[in-house]
């Protein structure tokens, strides 16, 4: 959802439904609908403005847009222009925002990228490749595979020479995408039911443009970006490892690193990562904050000791020293000292009182005897403290680095 209220939630969940209903009934009747494109969407307009009669321009047009792609990828007809004509003529005709063709050309350019039609497709989609990396990806795509064509299959010797007119463009669009470096996922039109050849050519054109451009950073961090929007572990790791490899002098690639190997309890793969950022960034606080939050998750005290000293050395600030101080001795089980710590914090940082109320709280129930309870309370404690600190230390941080997580 993009920027509706909370208490919209209720209307967009039913409106899901509505979709589900009519996605259905198109499946069913595939040949009905096209038979009677103008009777289809006005049923459609009555079940939407009966519904939902407060429902703002931009949900009530995109609603429409997912319509019209069922339509398309439904129908027998979809590779009939005269068809694709007929059915983007009635969706526009309802649309309540200015410019609404955009949105019906990306339906349409995607309903003909997913059948393989590559030339017709650029026809709708190569004026908002910039919109969006996957759109950008696709238009690249388009020109891609037009570019294999180019060159006759059974000459050996036609890949020898410098690329051809099509792959040039294709090339020109990933350079003109990491120039941009537009978002992932932010058109509601790319929003599918079944958005796996989309996110297939997006990791293609990633890879391929890495191959054309392999000191190009942003095809890595647009990767990363996408694998964790969409949950997706093997293209996570596959370009962290090629980011950390290829710039290993860029905090960044590291950063996402560590909290990889957090992420699946390799707490010796995180340490390695953390010895490698103290070594490449000896001056910022981030590499010691990071060592302090791996000690608490480890609770060995030699480790712990060695970044504390290394942070009082650095000029961390002292209320997130003994801050952390309080929570490693309360996640080592040594509940008289951390209830001792947190009343020093409360009395020497005033300010702070806040924070310590709730910290007193969570200490209670990381030490009752309800297990439950008490591994809530200790994530609960473990990420209070993450964001805490983060946001002090971002304030500290020498700006000409990248930020802190977070």
């Amino acid at each position: 959802m993009r920027g509706e209220k909370l208490s919209d939630a209720i209307t967009y969940e039913k409106l899901h439904l509505l979709k589900r209903d009519f996605d259905g009934y198109i499946g069913r009747n595939t040949a009905k609908v096209d038979a009677n494109l103008p009777v289809f969407y006005g049923y459609v307009i009555s079940a939407i403005e009966t519904s939902f009669p407060n429902l703002p321009n931009d949900a009530y047009d995109e609603f429409l847009d997912s319509i019209t792609f069922k339509v398309l990828d439904a129908s027998a007809n979809s590779g009939d222009f005269e068809y694709i004509k007929k059915v983007m003529a009635n969706a526009v005709r309802f649309k309540k925002n200015k410019g609404a063709e955009l949105g019906i050309n990306i339906v349409v350019g995607l309903k003909l990228l997913k059948t393989g039609d590559c030339i017709h497709a650029l026809n709708f989609l190569k004026n908002y490749a910039a919109l969006d990396a996957k759109l950008g990806t696709a238009v690249a795509y388009c020109y891609y595979i037009l570019s294999l064509r180019e060159f006759k299959k059974d000459d050996p010797s036609s890949k020898s020479h410098r690329p051809g007119e099509m792959e040039l463009f294709s090339r020109e669009i990933m350079l003109i995408l990491a120039k941009k470096k537009p978002g992932v996922n932010k058109l509601p039109q790319l929003e599918l039911d079944d958005p796996a050849f989309l996110e297939k050519i997006f990791w293609q054109m990633l890879l391929t443009a890495l191959e054309w451009f392999p000191s190009e950073k942003w095809f890595v961090e647009i990767g990363l970006e996408n694998a964790v929007l969409t949950g997706n572990p093997d293209m996570r790791k596959r370009f962290l490892e090629m980011g950390a490899e290829r710039f290993y002098n860029d905090i960044q690639f590291l950063r996402e690193m560590y909290y990889y190997k957090l992420e699946n309890r390799d707490a010796a793969g995180a340490a390695g990562v953390v010895n490698q950022l103290l070594k490449q960034y000896p001056d910022n606080l981030e590499p010691i904050y990071l060592g302090l939050k791996l000690s608490l998750l480890t609770n060995k005290k030699i480790t712990y000791h060695s970044f504390r000293k290394l942070a009082i050395t650095k000029g961390m600030p002292q209320h997130l020293v003994e801050l952390f101080d309080f929570a490693f001795d309360l996640l080592s089980n040594e509940q008289k000292e951390a209830i001792n710590r947190l009343a020093e914090f409360e009395k020497e940082f005033s300010r702070l009182q806040f924070y310590a109320t709730t910290l007193r709280y969570l200490a209670g129930d990381i030490t009752s005897n309800d297990e439950l309870r008490m591994k809530k309370a200790r994530k609960t404690l473990l990420d209070s403290i993450d964001q805490y600190c983060l946001e002090e230390l971002n304030r500290k941080i020498d700006r000409k680095l990248p930020v802190l997580r977070g």
